[in-house]
């Protein structure tokens, strides 16, 4: 009897020769300007390297000079520095160096001052500058030397590799897309295009570290070092003759659309919603608290920390302070200490380059990864998320507070350069791929740790801690609201109320994090001790008796003549320093109980 039988074959997967590709074809110098390669390789983000945070592998010589710079001496080639820093196909790395003086020599070495840098960790495969000199002149060959990405084949264009001796020069290399070149102090040295690996699908390519390295025992200084994540632009594929395209379609959502927040659960700090969202997106999140919106309240010090606002209101919790000090790539740290790489782009970077954006964000949804919306410098949805698309992009789907089902926005309206419409925002995170497993228990453990630092922030525009009650109470006592309007005062969220938020949230709803903590850390008993502290700042606003805040008119029910009030107004800011000595406490307790920080 015969039967119909599936077999399944292993196939393996080769690298086809580029022998098999027509060459790669170089574009002359004067037909060409670093400004239109630029254009046409695109970057997606950048990175500065800090000059202390390189990573000596295989002990070659490094320090930072009291000027700030790197000084490297590798001696052989395979003692270099990484950066730390990861990119795929396509990416852009600029330098900026110095050759130093001799140490030394060993033999043709002596004069070896080459520039180098791998993409991963084989260290066989390099791109490098002024490679091949020798003690001898004549022989020295100033090369650009390179291995082909993805084929590995090489590449040696004599003489194009010069530098300027005892001076700093800038280096730029862009492995593009579109371009591959090599630009020396803003002058182009090659530039080709057409080569194999530009035809292959980079989106598989796994991100690798960009790492430094050199030759001899010739000082090498570097002042500035940037790697930048290139744009990946939709390509059009034929086959068989006939013209066919990689299409999306039209409209796409996530699955499993909720609420971003709870309010009635005490869920006020908007960004935990959108952070617990994408690690459940991701497969972190699957229960309060871990990696959840308690997690994340605790590590950006939202529940933590009660925050005060000298001047311009920056916010009604430590997270909407830094994003409005520092910026959305403040968020970026966030998400390193989760484990996963992630990129901030800023309001001005999406308007250069919006289709390539809303690209961007059309793939993550299809992927079923929210996009973060950054909007807390103004609007009425101060976070949020993109959870889908219509009319290929043309409409954005934004998910905020309790909102169970996802409104409609235009995309013209989601990126804004005059920030005039209602959900414009400062820029969208993008959470990327998973760089390490963290250990939870010494995650929990570093922010109770670090708590020393956070409640006592302060600079020009915001304080933290036991000061931003002080502050709260000084502003009302010294006559703050004595010449204000009753328009000026509104609602009173912004000079006022916020606080009285942030004051019961924490008072209120701290204890899962801090539980949590505890139960994973053990030896951390005292925290039950720091729990008692924040509780009777709850009591403070609303359980003392009758003579709460609340009771005295200056909580929710604050209203603008009790605040000119002298007589109220004392009682009032006398309450709230009762809050600070809450604060103070758990401060002693802290630094009794806590091991000294290095």
């Amino acid at each position: 009897r015969r039967e119909l039988v599936s077999l399944l074959v292993p196939v393996k997967k080769r690298l086809p020769d580029p022998k098999l590709f027509k060459a790669p074809e170089e574009i002359p110098p004067d037909s060409i300007t670093p400004e239109e390669i630029e254009r046409a390789n695109p970057v997606l983000w950048s990175k500065d390297v800090p000059m202390d945070q390189l990573i000596p592998i295989n002990h070659p010589h490094y320090r930072v000079t009291e000027q700030g710079e790197a000084e490297y001496i590798s001696w052989i080639s395979t003692r270099v520095l990484s950066t730390n820093v990861e990119v795929r196909l396509p990416f852009r790395v600029d330098i900026d160096f110095r050759i130093g003086e001799e140490s030394g020599g060993w033999g043709h070495g002596k004069k070896e001052e080459s520039i180098r840098f791998h993409h991963g960790d084989d260290l066989n495969f390099l791109f490098g500058i002024n490679m091949y000199n020798h003690t001898d002149e004549r022989l020295s060959r100033k090369a650009i030397c390179f291995h082909q990405p993805v084929f590995g084949d090489y590449y040696s264009f004599p003489g194009r590799g010069a530098i300027l001796p005892e001076v700093y020069n800038h280096l730029t290399w862009i492995v593009g897309q579109n371009h591959f070149a090599v630009i020396i102090n803003e002058e182009i040295r090659y530039c080709g295009r057409n080569f194999p690996y530009m035809s292959v699908n980079m989106y598989q390519e796994q991100p690798r570290p960009i790492i430094l390295g050199s030759d001899s025992s010739i000082k090498k200084y570097y002042r500035a070092i940037r790697i930048s994540q290139l744009a990946q632009l939709p390509k059009i594929r034929i086959q068989k003759g006939a013209l066919t395209m990689v299409t999306r379609q039209s409209n796409n959502i996530i699955p499993n659309i909720h609420r971003l927040i709870t309010s009635e659960f005490g869920e006020n700090y908007w960004f935990s919603g959108c952070a617990r969202y994408v690690m459940e997106s991701l497969g972190e999140y699957t229960a309060e608290p871990d990696f959840g919106y308690w997690f994340f309240a605790g590590l950006t010090g939202d529940i933590l920390a009660q925050v005060y606002s000298y001047e311009k209101y920056m916010g009604e919790a430590v997270s909407s302070c830094m994003c409005n000090s520092m910026g959305g790539s403040y968020f970026q740290g966030i998400f390193e200490k989760c484990g996963y790489a992630s990129t901030f782009v800023s309001l001005e970077q999406l308007c250069s380059n919006r289709e390539m954006y809303l690209q961007t964000l059309m793939a993550y949804i299809d992927k079923g990864v929210p996009v973060i919306a950054v909007t807390r410098f103004g609007g009425d949805a101060p976070w949020g998320i993109y959870a889908g698309y219509e009319e290929y992009g043309r409409t954005l789907l934004y998910l905020s507070g309790d909102k169970t089902e996802p409104e409609r926005i235009p995309a013209q309206q989601a990126i804004d350069e005059q920030q005039t419409a209602t959900y414009a925002g400062q820029g969208w995170l993008f959470i990327g791929e998973k760089k390490r497993t963290v250990d939870l228990a010494q995650v929990y453990r570093n922010i109770i740790i670090d708590m020393p630092r956070l409640l006592t922030v302060k600079t020009d525009g915001f304080c933290f801690g036991p000061e931003a009650f002080h502050a709260w109470a000084e502003s009302i006592e010294s006559g703050k609201f004595d010449a204000m309007s009753l328009e000026s005062f509104e609602d009173g969220w912004d000079s006022h109320i916020s606080n009285i938020c942030n004051m019961a949230t924490n008072g209120s709803c701290v204890f899962t994090f801090l539980d949590r903590a505890r139960e994973l850390n053990p030896d951390f008993a005292f925290l039950e001790d720091i729990g008692r502290q924040y509780r009777r700042t709850a009591e403070i606003w609303n359980n003392d008796n009758g003579n709460d805040l609340e009771a005295l008119g200056g909580g929710f029910n604050v209203t603008l003549p009790n605040l000119q009030d002298k007589t109220r107004r004392g009682k009032i800011a006398a309450k709230i320093r009762e809050a600070a000595s809450c604060m103070d406490k758990v401060l002693e307790i802290l630094h009794a109980n806590l091991p000294e920080r290095p």
